[in-house]
């Protein structure tokens, strides 16, 4: 529906003023006449804000005479009103600081995003890598640490995996056999071919043979790691949204941490396959959390891997500012990483 030039300034001066409050207060046609609309009498200004609450782009609060915008109110001002904030050098310098020392693995990268994008927005931030092509085996190493338990060590260029496990043997000389065996085998190739079952078909020897049990609890410990989405997702900031009115009800919080800790429902929702630039849903019904909404953006990496880096807060939330401060992230990390060269393997 389209909207007079009038009607566009009024529904962003109350969008805008309720970002602002502290308590998502409502705003009055005194308040828009006082501080945007001067030149406009109070009533002119209540005929427009009446004629928007009739499209369905504002609403009241209880009794109150003043108006704050709906889910529709705020998907037309980013459709069509918002003007992108631009970031201060200050800002921007502050960012880029976080990424200033070598980036040293996946996990690295997510969780510096993680931590630069709520401290700069001021929201809870949510970045996901997705299935890694870089991570490496370097080394693998067995011990034997009881007769019923023996610790498997992989290390690759991403990250070292430790486990406890039983390997059908506790002797030292074996297990060190079946060690360099495996060495032989796994050092240099990528974690995604060893945990494809072809692989395990077919690099069986001789040799490795009388080492199936260990050769076979190994590659599942492989295959379990490499499926763990907690190694590819960081969260930053679940204590941001009790900042909000909107969370002061501590059931409410509860429940939105509560959808913060379950990684695999946040998977679907930053899993990006599509090739939008930033994408942004309003009320999002995806994070199971009322009155909130996700905003993120993808960045591509020079070896394919994709990181999808966004914020989840009120519907109220500052997009522009969010905006801007995904975008500069994402900028961040993408001439990091294509022009130096890499993170360290």
């Amino acid at each position: 529906m389209d909207l007079s030039d009038r009607k566009k300034k009024i529904l962003s001066a109350v969008i805008e003023t309720n970002v602002k409050s502290k308590k998502a207060e409502a705003v009055s046609s005194k308040q828009l006449q006082e501080e945007y609309l001067p030149k406009l009498s109070s009533a002119t200004i209540r005929n427009e804000l009446n004629a928007l609450e009739e499209m369905g782009y504002l609403t009241h609060l209880h009794t109150s005479s003043g108006r704050v915008p709906t889910k529709e109110g705020y998907e037309k001002y980013i459709s069509e009103l918002m003007r992108e904030k631009k970031l201060t050098t200050r800002e921007k310098e502050n960012i880029q600081s976080n990424f200033a020392n070598k980036l040293i693995s996946i996990r690295d990268i997510i969780e510096r995003s993680a931590k630069t994008i709520s401290k700069a927005t001021n929201y809870t931030s949510i970045v996901y890598s997705g299935p890694s092509n870089r991570a490496v085996i370097k080394d693998i190493k067995l011990y034997p640490v009881s007769p019923t338990t023996q610790l498997v060590v992989v290390v690759t260029n991403e990250n070292v995996i430790n486990e406890l496990t039983y390997l059908g043997t506790n002797n030292e000389d074996d297990l060190k056999s079946a060690s360099d065996i495996l060495k032989e085998l796994f050092i240099g190739k990528p974690l995604s071919l060893i945990k494809n079952r072809d692989f395990r078909n077919k690099v069986v020897t001789k040799e490795l043979t009388k080492y199936k049990t260990v050769f076979d609890r190994v590659l599942d410990i492989i295959s379990a790691e490499s499926n763990n989405i907690s190694n590819n997702l960081s969260i930053a900031g679940k204590d941001k949204l009790m900042e909000y009115s909107e969370f002061n009800d501590i059931e409410k919080f509860k429940k939105a941490v509560s959808i913060f800790e379950n990684h695999e429902s946040l998977i679907p929702i930053f899993d990006n396959s599509d090739d939008l630039e930033v994408s942004i849903n309003v009320g999002s019904d995806d994070t199971g959390l009322e009155d909130c909404s996700v905003i993120k953006i993808t960045c591509n990496i020079n070896d394919g891997t994709k990181i999808t880096a966004g914020v989840v807060g009120p519907m109220r939330m500052d997009y522009s500012k969010a905006v801007s401060v995904l975008k500069e992230v994402a900028e961040t990390i993408e001439n990091t990483l294509n022009t130096e060269g890499d993170y360290d393997e």
